[in-house]
C-alpha cells in the first residue's frame, strides 16, 4: 500500500506542500519520491543515481538505431524535481553518462542544472572517460549518510551509505496474470540503494528477504512492498 501523510515538511526557509502518494517517508527528514529521487528535508540534497544519460548516442555510434528522446526526458524531469524540492544540492550518484559518447552533452546538462542548485557527480563505473571534462568524485558525505556508487566496497565508519549501480526493481502481479516490474528504491539495512533515474533501465528483479524494505516507485504513486511472512519469527 502506497505510503502517505498529512504533515508538512519544513525548513527555515521553506514550506513544502502535504506528502503525496507519490512520495512516502522512509527515514526521519528522508522522502523517497516516485519519480526516482530521494530528498533529505533539513540537510536538503536530492539524490539521483544512474542517469545513463546519453544512451541512445552509444547506441547509435553502435549501429543501431535509437529514438532521441531519453536525454530531453531526463532533464525534464531533473527540472521538475529540482523546482518542487528547491535542494540546496543535486547528488548524482554515479553513471552520469553510459560511455564516453554524450561526455560533451552530460557536461552541457550540468552547466545548465548548476542555475539552479549545487551539482554534485559522483563517480560511477560508467563514467571513467568524463574526468577531463566533468568534476568527479569518489564519495560525498553528510551528518549520517555516505554516498558512493556502490561498484565497490567503501568503509562507512556506521553511516547510512547511499548508492545506486545496482538497478533494483520490483515485481507486482494481479490474479489475471498480469505481472509488472518496477524500479524499486531498497533498504537493506544500512545500505540504501537507488533505483536508476534512467528512462532506458528495466532494472533487475531485486531479491525481497526479512533484512529489506522495498518501495516501488511510479511518478503518481509508492507502494510498499511487504516484507516476506517469516521476517517476524
Amino acid at each position: 500500500m502506497a505510503q502517505l501523510a498529512s504533515d508538512k515538511f519544513c525548513s527555515s526557509s521553506l514550506c513544502m506542500p502535504p506528502h503525496t502518494a507519490s512520495q512516502a517517508v522512509v527515514a526521519k527528514d528522508v522522502v523517497i519520491d516516485g519519480r526516482l529521487a530521494l530528498f533529505h528535508e533539513k540537510q536538503r540534497w536530492l539524490a539521483v543515481a544512474d542517469l545513463h544519460f546519453g544512451y541512445e548516442l552509444s547506441q547509435r555510434v553502435a549501429g543501431r538505431l535509437m529514438p532521441m528522446w531519453g536525454m530531453d526526458s531526463i532533464e525534464e524531469r531533473l527540472n521538475r524535481l529540482i523546482k518542487d524540492y528547491k535542494p540546496r544540492r543535486l547528488l548524482i550518484v554515479g553513471d552520469l553518462v553510459h560511455d564516453k559518447a554524450a561526455a560533451s552533452e552530460a557536461a552541457q546538462l550540468i552547466m545548465r542544472l548548476a542555475a539552479f542548485t549545487e551539482p554534485i557527480v559522483l563517480a560511477g563505473n560508467h563514467d571513467r572517460q568524463l574526468a577531463a571534462t566533468i568534476p568527479l568524485r569518489e564519495k560525498w558525505e553528510s551528518d549520517g549518510f555516505y554516498f558512493h556508487h556502490g561498484h565497490c566496497v567503501v568503509e562507512t565508519d556506521g553511516r547510512t551509505q547511499i548508492i545506486g549501480h545496482f538497478h533494483p526493481a520490483g515485481v507486482v502481479r494481479d490474479g489475471a496474470g498480469l505481472r509488472l516490474r518496477l524500479p524499486a528504491f531498497v533498504q537493506q539495512g544500512s545500505c540504501w540503494i537507488l533505483p536508476a533515474f534512467s528512462p532506458w533501465a528495466a532494472g533487475a528483479a531485486w531479491r525481497a528477504d526479512p533484512q529489506s524494505q522495498m518501495w516501488l516507485c511510479t511518478p503518481q504513486r509508492i507502494l510498499r512492498l511487504p516484507q516476506p511472512e517469516h521476517a517476524a519469527r
